[in-house]
């Protein structure tokens, strides 16, 4: 069962800042910390969820279709 996630509860993603100085791994972690919750955040007027079937059509293959 998917659990419901209030969009006021939601980090804007466009607001968070990573030291680009930082290793890589702390920049990930760092990036981590502040998003809170990388499957479901705000870009602005949009709020993004983030869903991943085990068996299903690839991201790739998505874009294609939309693409070409």
């Amino acid at each position: 069962m998917r659990e419901i996630v209030d969009a006021a509860d939601l980090v804007e993603i466009t607001t968070i800042c990573i030291d680009k100085e930082l290793p890589q791994d702390e920049r990930r972690s760092e990036f981590m910390r502040q998003v809170k919750d990388m499957h479901n955040y705000k870009s602005e007027t949009m709020t993004v969820r983030a869903v991943y079937a085990k068996d299903g059509t690839t991201i790739e293959d998505c874009l294609r279709g939309i693409l070409y």
